[in-house]
């Protein structure tokens, strides 16, 4: 067989007889293809490894600064906790004591009882009080949360963290609640 003089080099003539060649043999050919086999992707941290590299770069170098404004802000070296931690293992027989020093140099405190500044007396008592809630309503017949919580002036959620309700509805005749004080 003779190639054609067309003017085309003979490597494109011989890729175009090829093309040919393939054309001719698909037209021939059964209509049963392979079927192409899909390329595997790398995962999304293959493909992002570098942004994920310099998002944690990043949240290192914020850490460090934030240890760093942490320190500059506490040059003594003890951190407030450190302190509450060393009021709270020293053992004492009387109330607890607040000492102005653990409270921070920037913060006045004045005694509210005798308006003294407790720097110069040295220390300040802390008075604690507890009272004890008692059931103040017994609930009737047609009483829902929601009639009880008008009533009183206060909220069905407060009655309900009050009593320990899990189900408003679950309210039985005679059943005594413990009513929070109105807002």
């Amino acid at each position: 067989m003779q190639a054609r003089s067309t003017g085309e080099p003979e490597l494109l003539q011989a890729q175009r007889r090829r093309r040919e060649q393939r054309e001719a043999d698909r037209a021939t050919s059964t209509p049963s293809r392979r079927v192409r086999r899909r390329r595997h992707s790398p995962s999304w941290l293959q493909r992002n490894a570098l942004s994920v590299a310099a998002a944690s770069v990043l949240i290192a170098f914020l850490g460090l600064g934030f240890g760093l404004l942490q320190m500059l802000n506490h040059p003594e070296g003890s951190s407030p906790a450190a302190a509450s931690q060393a009021d709270v293992a020293t053992p004492t027989s009387s109330p607890p004591v607040l000492q102005a020093a653990a409270v921070g140099a920037g913060v006045p405190v004045v005694d509210n009882l005798t308006g003294n500044d407790p720097t110069t007396s040295g220390q300040r008592v802390i008075h604690a009080s507890s009272k004890v809630l008692e059931a103040n309503y017994t609930v009737a017949s047609g009483d829902t949360l929601v009639k009880i919580a008008t009533k009183f002036n206060t909220s069905v959620d407060r009655i309900q963290a009050f009593n320990n309700l899990s189900d408003p509805r679950s309210l039985r005749i005679g059943t005594k609640l413990i009513i929070p004080p109105p807002f």
